[in-house]
């Protein structure tokens, strides 16, 4: 299952609307345009697995999402130009005068998505405007909730990630990945999935 959404707002009359025989396809990287550009990955902010899906505590599957991201971003090029959840994590840690602990940053608003205009709202938004500018960015990649869900016979990890242009405070894009289902939760599970959200960058 994937939902995406991208923020742009224009007008289609209904006749047109009638006519079109299908949607446009979504672009296989629509973060391609800010791979050049410092974003700022923030640490996945909630986690929810059904019951007997997942042994190990809740803090300690979101640090090895978290890790596996930065794995990614390495293999995909992106090391040095977006900031890991590790180093917003260490930058946060010696200004904490300044900002809030990115494992907590106020998203319970945005944990089933952002509404149609975008707008992010304090705390979050506060917050996410101190972390940028600390790493000297405009945007923040968001990893909102991870969730580890059972099906009849397999068993699915998904995430929800939101990219925030912290200048406006709007959210410009947010989608449900969904991870290939696997007979349980495991780490190959958890990186494909970490794949996947960089690949909303860099394409396969």
């Amino acid at each position: 299952m994937q939902r995406q959404l991208f923020l742009l707002t224009f007008a289609v009359s209904p006749l047109l609307a009638q006519q079109q025989a299908a949607p446009p396809a979504a672009p296989a990287a629509p973060l391609a345009q800010y791979t050049s550009v410092r974003v700022a990955v923030a640490p996945v902010q909630f986690f929810r697995a059904d019951s007997g899906t997942v042994s190990l505590p809740a803090m300690a599957v979101r640090a090895a999402f978290d890790s596996l991201v930065a794995v990614q971003l390495e293999e995909h090029g992106l090391l040095g130009t977006w900031a890991t959840p590790a180093e917003v994590v260490r930058t946060a840690r010696r200004n904490a005068m300044y900002t809030s602990d990115p494992h907590n940053l106020g998203a319970f608003p945005v944990r089933n998505g952002v509404a149609k205009d975008g707008v992010i709202a304090d705390p979050l938004a506060g917050n996410l405007r101190r972390l940028v500018a600390l790493h000297d960015a405009r945007y923040v990649l968001l990893p909102v909730e991870l969730r580890v869900l059972r099906g009849a016979v397999e068993t699915q990890a998904t995430v929800r990630v939101i990219f925030v242009d912290a200048r406006l405070m709007k959210a410009l894009f947010q989608v449900d990945l969904a991870g290939d289902p696997a007979p349980a939760y495991s780490t190959d599970v958890l990186n494909r999935l970490a794949a996947r959200v960089v690949e909303l960058a860099v394409a396969p």
